[in-house]
This record gives C-alpha cells, sequence and structure tokens, in this order.
C-alpha cells in the first residue's frame, strides 16, 4: 500500500468513526484487506478502536480483531463492558483467545471466561496450561478429525458441518482417528472429494508426520522445515489427537527465536523487548534489555585496564628504574582507552542491531527515520550517563586500591576520572546514534542495511571514544594543573 493510498484510507475510517455510519463500515471492510484495515485501526486511540468495532458484523469485528497488535487486542478486551464485546471474543478461534487471555489481568481473565461456554473454557483452560515454549502453547484445537471407518462421502459431510458450527478451521490436510481418537493418518481435501464416494477412508490414507504437545517449538519448526508442510497434527502422551499447528503459528517461533539468537549476540535481553514492534517499545525498556550487559562489559573490562596498567608501569619501571610522576598518570591513563572503547562500540553494536532487525521486518516507515535516530540517541545519553556514574565510582575505587597515583598531583587525578566519565558519555550517545543512522542511511538509498559490518560500527567508534577520552582530559589538565 502506498502512502497516498494510506492516507486516503485513514482519512475514509476518521470519516465513518465521526459519522458512526455503519453501511460505510462494512463496505470499507469488504472493500479492504483485513490486515491493511487492523493496521489503520492499530494506529487509532482506544475510543476510536471501540467506536468502529461495533458498527461491523461481530463475525466481522472478530476476524479483524485478531489482526490486531496484541497490546491493542489486549487494552480492547479490558474495555469490553457490553454483551458485544464478550460476543466478539467468543467469535474467535480457541488458541486466538487463549492467546489473548493471557496478556489480560486475572480479573479481566476470570469475566471473560465466566462468559465463556463450558466446554471452550475447559479447552481455554488446558491452553493456557501449557508453557510459553511448548507446541500446546500454540496449536489450535479447532480441527476437524475424520474416522477411519467413514467412507469419504461421510468425512466430506462431517467436514461441512464441523465447518458451518465454526467446530474447525478450514485447511487442506484433514487428520485420520480411529475408535479411540488416536491419529492414525492424513488426506488432504482433495484426495477425499475425488475419491469414489463409498471408498473407506481406512483404505485410502497416508501416513502423518506429528509433534506432542510437549515438544519445544523448535522441534516444530525444524519438522516444518524438513517435511515442506503448511499445518501439523498434536497428540498428547497416548497420540490421541489433540490440535494442530500451522506454518503461520511456527513462523512467528523462527522470528522470536531468531530475533532472541540476534539480541544475545549483542548483549541484549530479549524478553523486555522481543514481543514488540521496535518503534511501540518505549524506550525505557530498551534501555532496560541493554544496560546490564553494557555495565557489566564495563566492570569485566577492569582486567584489562589492570593488565595494561601493570603491564606498562612494569615495562617503564624496567626501563626507567625509577617510575616518573608523569609515566605514572600516563600508564594509568593509557589503561582506560579499551574499557571505554569496548562499552562504547558494544553500545554502537546495540543499536545498530535493534534498528537492522526491525527494517528487515518493515517495523520501520520512510516518514519514521528522524524518530528512530533520536530515541537511540536519547537511549545512548541516559545510558552513558548511568555508565559515567558508575565509571566515576569505580575509578575512585581502582586509583585508591592500585595507589600509584598517590604521587601524582591530585588535578591529575580528577583530570583522568572526570575526562573518562564524560567521554564515556558523549562516546555512549554517539555510538547509538551511529549504530541507529549507518543502517537507516542504507535503506535510504535502497541498499541492504545488514550489509553494514558491525566491525566498521566497531572501528568508528573505537576512533570517535579515543579522540574523546584524549581531547577531555588533556583538556582538563591544561585547566587545572
Amino acid at each position: 500500500m502506498s502512502e497516498s493510498q494510506e492516507i486516503n484510507l485513514q482519512n475514509e475510517l476518521q470519516e465513518i468513526i465521526i459519522t458512526k455510519n455503519v453501511a460505510k463500515a462494512r463496505d470499507f471492510i469488504d472493500n479492504n484487506p483485513m490486515a491493511d484495515v487492523a493496521a489503520l485501526l492499530n494506529e487509532l486511540k482506544l475510543e476510536e478502536q471501540l467506536t468502529f468495532l461495533p458498527l461491523l458484523k461481530t463475525v466481522e469485528a472478530a476476524e479483524l480483531f485478531s489482526y490486531l497488535d496484541e497490546e491493542v487486542q489486549s487494552n480492547l478486551a479490558q474495555s469490553f463492558t457490553e454483551d458485544w464485546g464478550m460476543k466478539l471474543l467468543q467469535e474467535l478461534q480457541s488458541d486466538e483467545l487463549a492467546d489473548v487471555l493471557e496478556e489480560l489481568p486475572s480479573n479481566v481473565t476470570s469475566k471473560i471466561l465466566a462468559y465463556t461456554p463450558r466446554e471452550k473454557r475447559t479447552e481455554l483452560n488446558k491452553l493456557l496450561s501449557y508453557e510459553d515454549d511448548e507446541v500446546g502453547s500454540i496449536m489450535s484445537i479447532d480441527i476437524s478429525s475424520i474416522s477411519n471407518f467413514y467412507t469419504c462421502e461421510q468425512a466430506l459431510h462431517k467436514i461441512r458441518r464441523d465447518y458451518k458450527k465454526k467446530n474447525a478451521e478450514l485447511v487442506h490436510y484433514y487428520y485420520v482417528v480411529n475408535e479411540t481418537n488416536k491419529l492414525i493418518g492424513v488426506l488432504t481435501l482433495e484426495e477425499i472429494i475425488f475419491a469414489d464416494p463409498n471408498a473407506k477412508i481406512d483404505d485410502i490414507y497416508n501416513p502423518v508426520t506429528y509433534v506432542s504437545v510437549h515438544d519445544k517449538t523448535e522441534i516444530a519448526a525444524q519438522v516444518f522445515s524438513e517435511h515442506d508442510m503448511s499445518v501439523l497434527p498434536v497428540v498428547n502422551h497416548e497420540k490421541r489427537l489433540v490440535g494442530m499447528i500451522t506454518s503461520d503459528d511456527v513462523i512467528d517461533v523462527i522470528k522470536e527465536e531468531a530475533t532472541e539468537d540476534l539480541y544475545k549476540i549483542a548483549g541484549i535481553n530479549s524478553h523486555e523487548v522481543n514481543e514488540n514492534e521496535y518503534l511501540k517499545t518505549p524506550w525505557y525498556k530498551i534501555l532496560k534489555s541493554r544496560i546490564l550487559w553494557l555495565i557489566l562489559l564495563l566492570l569485566f573490562a577492569t582486567v584489562t585496564q589492570i593488565i595494561v596498567h601493570f603491564g606498562a608501569w612494569s615495562i617503564a619501571k624496567r626501563i626507567n628504574q625509577q617510575a616518573t610522576t608523569i609515566s605514572l598518570a600516563t600508564i594509568a591513563f593509557a589503561a582506560l582507552i579499551p574499557v571505554i572503547n569496548s562499552t562504547t562500540s558494544n553500545s554502537g553494536i546495540q543499536a545498530n542491531i535493534s534498528v537492522n532487525r526491525a527494517l528487515a521486518l518493515k517495523e520501520i516507515e520512510t516518514n519514521q527515520y528522524a524518530k528512530v535516530i533520536w530515541k537511540e540517541t536519547l537511549i545512548g545519553f541516559i545510558s552513558g550517563l548511568i555508565l559515567a556514574l558508575i565509571n566515576f565510582a569505580r575509578l575512585g575505587v581502582y586509583f585508591s586500591v592500585t595507589k600509584d597515583l598517590m604521587s601524582v598531583q591530585k588535578m591529575i587525578y580528577w583530570a583522568i576520572i572526570i575526562g573518562s566519565s564524560i567521554a564515556l558519555l558523549l562516546s555512549l550517545t554517539i555510538s547509538k546514534l551511529l549504530g541507529a543512522a549507518f543502517p537507516i542511511i542504507w535503506a535510504k538509498f535502497k541498499k541492504d542495511p545488514s550489509s553494514i559490518s558491525v566491525s566498521l560500527i566497531k572501528t568508528i567508534t573505537d576512533i570517535i571514544a579515543t579522540l574523546l577520552i584524549f581531547s577531555l582530559t588533556f583538556a582538563l589538565i591544561t585547566a587545572f594543573v
């Protein structure tokens, strides 16, 4: 959808909401892809969303609801006070409703479950009992199975009946079970339709690949990849059919796993940011997901500082026999450079990976580039401020323990501590800015943002950090000594 088309649809949607025109609302849904309408609705205020949805038929509203972002779904579900809202939720497939309930406060969940028919409530409780990384947590239990004793004509009749009653999703594959509901085979819809109507299902079904409810979702993703399938049946420990998962379900899992692995490389806590799109994740959550690793890196880099410091001090003392005040100060200062550089470069890499991922998943539009750069710069400044304060305290303790600056003028001591801390603040701010700006500039010129090597980010941020620490410390020593 082009930018001009999107603006036209936004204006049309706003007019429908203002006038509350039922006919136009339903025409709007009929004439536009549901995913596009959902994308527009995601950007509206809650009050506007609550005005638009009741204008639609309940079935259409439920389908549109299923396309909305999780956060929007959660906000809407908590705002449903009328029977209409509860009816909308009941139109959702059980797995879709379970996903919504997981995000809601317990009192709201209880209210919705109380409105839910007993049979469906049992299904929901079962789905909610599985761990987040288990196949059972993402499966659909609204499926149509066929008995091996059926004829093809009977099987088609059951498929039609289940679909009309909305007891099952319409899919390409249908699973064959025996009298105890154990999974024994699979047939495609075409195989059932074009077979002799009197042919027994038991005579024509094919072998079936399946996964267990307690299998990890990564295993299901691997099975999909190996067998090139669009759906997979799910069985319990007795091999009884309990549900199915689609390739769409697994695509989400693969995306989450890839994101988690990518974030681990950059020292980002994926549990803080993995659920939301980049621009919809508050800056403080992004900061929280990154800051711990940067603090640990700064503290662990003290080991490098000690090695450089005492190694250079030993060499200087060996050559001069007596280390001078100047050489002591210079050595102590030089040992700080790898500490500041490593922290700065990792900060830039974090921003680069986050923005690259968001660009690859189309979470960032062209008109949002400036917003992204500003967001990363703000995160860089605040994380830089936190780390500068930690660095200030760290160096105070460090130099007190090493005691090699006791013979140095106090102002040199303070110049090194203050200069390196300010350099850390500025270099982290700049590194976040550059980490975000580089992939955006590449995207602006229609180049692949992922082609920017993190080594390039590291090299540039190292240069900037080194220049800052030298120039600031030199300026402070010149001013006060």
